[in-house]
């Protein structure tokens, strides 16, 4: 009984396979045991001139091609070649901290602060400004809007009335992306309504996002033109 009792454990213990439909299958599991890998954790910076300084100073190391991709208009990532195990690293990546612009109704003080600090200054945010300057907390602000035009008419005072024909659409340049590159410019819808608040929205259906990649791609290539040019740096976007 003791040994039937222990050939029956050792079949138990027996790893069966069995062919079905050209297929073969095994009754047990296997479980890999991993040898610890030593992998190098991802630096995280701010800049695009970080991001550079630290490819340059650990590329030797790497001993491998790097590619570097403009994820988004804040956003690049970098990447090791695949190893014997065809994995990849993630060594660096830069991420812009430049304060968005939040688009939508604001009243005016927020809106005047805004367009002083958060855009490049130029001929669209002087215009702005100019025409926000015409209005006080006392003046009452009325509107007409046939879709194409808006005319805001504005009461100074008792009785005196000024009217000012609101550009619909105006071209300006937020601070957006990161701060080594020309800021993108692009379209913004320009509203008033009747309560004296500052309508801004975005006007050119995100294609400045594009623009911003292709800025920050064309910086990256100049900056690692040495590195690219014997192959270890790739850009993409």
């Amino acid at each position: 009984m003791i040994k039937a009792a222990i050939e029956k454990i050792a079949s138990m213990a027996e790893n069966k396979t069995h062919e079905i439909d050209g297929r073969t299958y095994s009754e047990k599991g296997l479980v890999l045991i991993e040898e610890p890998r030593y992998k190098p954790t991802h630096v995280v910076v701010k800049g695009i001139d970080s991001l550079v300084n630290l490819i340059k100073q650990e590329i030797e190391r790497l001993n491998a091609p790097v590619f570097v991709e403009v994820v988004n208009y804040n956003e690049i990532k970098t990447y090791s070649t695949y190893d014997e195990r065809f994995e990849r690293q993630e060594l660096y990546r830069a991420v812009s901290d430049v304060p968005q612009f939040q688009f939508g109704w604001r009243e005016y003080n927020e809106a005047m602060i805004a367009f002083r600090s958060q855009f490049i200054q130029g001929e669209g945010t002087e215009y702005v400004l100019d025409l926000l300057s015409k209005i006080t907390d006392e003046n009452k602000v009325s509107s007409e809007d046939n879709g194409l035009s808006q005319t805001v008419e504005v009461r100074k005072g008792i009785g005196l009335k000024a009217k000012e024909n609101i550009k619909p659409i105006v071209k300006l340049t937020p601070y957006r992306t990161f701060l080594e590159i020309e800021q993108p410019e692009s379209e913004f819808l320009l509203r008033l309504d009747e309560n004296g608040r500052i309508g801004l929205f975005e006007a050119d259906g995100g294609m400045w996002k594009l623009e911003a990649k292709k800025r920050i791609a064309n910086e990256l290539n100049w900056k690692l033109m040495d590195l690219r040019g014997d192959g270890k740096v790739i850009v993409m976007f």
